[in-house]
């Protein structure tokens, strides 16, 4: 088995990127992985942990 190919984002809302990022989500798409970095205290950080189920 393979690697799968990653892509590397940037949050639209709070501009972390993979220097300046404190966490990130990762997303299986039919293309490989995508990782999406944030700031510990960014919203759409929160919300992937909500809707995977590790927050309230």
């Amino acid at each position: 088995m393979g690697w799968l190919p990653t892509t590397l984002q940037w949050c639209r809302l709070c501009a972390a990127d993979e220097d300046t990022g404190e966490a990130r989500s990762v997303t299986v798409t039919r293309d490989g992985l995508m990782v999406v970095w944030h700031m510990a205290d960014c919203l759409h950080y929160r919300a992937d942990r909500v809707l995977a189920g590790r927050e309230d």
